[in-house]
């Protein structure tokens, strides 16, 4: 190779108390100055962040940059900013913004650890599972076609997190428009849509059995949906790899759309 095509190698400083801070934890171990010791050769991208991450929030590194860092994949202090691209820059003010916004609206709390952020959101190849494959998997399940709608093309190009908000939006999109309540979401729609006492939305079932506990359960249902899926999906960004797991996460979508297709509106 000609010397002059080598690309320059550039030292970005970090800041004497950054890296002081850093060394205590990092010196023996994982990564020290920018040198790669060779054991941590074989770890993933995933274990390294997070050995990283764990580091910076064992020394209490503030918590907005150290999201910023997660998401930007990079440190930005006021010592190395005039070498890191505007593009990033610009990331990295971003990150620190939704961070705080996260805080404001007690989706996260200061005490909360940022590991589950780590290479979320982002598209996870599965070396393991070819697309013929995932295509073949997503297709024998036969969902409802609300479902292949909202999510086949994300689960095949291995967005499997994209994949199970999509289908869980498209959920409660579907109880907005049949409901005809389009001001409602979340929590406040389904309560309200299938409220056993007085349902907008009822299951033909509540007729046969008498009582209102069918209604009740199918409530539960959406309840649960929302609160421990739909708004984690929707509000954190969540680490999926798991192809098996992301499919059950599908088959319960697709079984809230195919009651939701025989309720009848009251």
């Amino acid at each position: 190779m000609n010397r002059n095509n080598r690309r320059k190698t550039v030292k970005i400083p970090l800041g004497k108390e950054t890296m002081e801070l850093l060394k205590i934890h990092l010196s023996s171990s994982h990564i020290l100055e920018g040198y790669i010791f060779p054991h941590l050769r074989d770890e993933s991208e995933y274990d390294t962040t997070r050995m990283i991450v764990e580091t910076m929030e064992n020394v209490e590194i503030d918590k907005r940059y150290i999201f910023a860092f997660i998401k930007v994949g990079r440190l930005i202090t006021t010592e190395n900013k005039k070498y890191v691209p505007a593009e990033d820059r610009k990331a990295w003010k971003k990150a620190i913004k939704q961070y705080e916004q996260l805080i404001e609206s007690g989706v996260l709390k200061p005490s909360d650890s940022l590991i589950p952020f780590i290479e979320a959101s982002k598209t996870v190849i599965n070396p393991k599972r070819s697309q013929t494959e995932l295509e073949m998997l997503f297709d024998i399940r036969n969902f409802h076609y609300n479902i292949v709608e909202a999510s086949r093309q994300r689960f095949i190009n291995y967005d499997f997190p994209g994949a199970v908000f999509n289908a869980y939006k498209k959920v409660l999109n579907s109880v907005q428009e049949k409901s005809g309540n389009i001001k409602d979401d979340g929590i406040s729609l389904v309560t309200k849509v299938f409220n056993p006492k007085k349902p907008i939305l009822q299951t033909h079932l509540a007729d046969l059995e008498g009582n209102n506990s069918i209604q009740e359960g199918i409530m539960h249902l959406f309840m649960g949906a929302v609160l421990s899926i739909r708004n984690i999906f929707a509000h954190k960004d969540v680490y999926l790899m798991d192809v098996d797991m992301a499919l059950e996460y599908l088959s319960f979508a697709s079984f809230l759309c195919k009651i939701l297709e025989v309720m009848k509106r009251m």
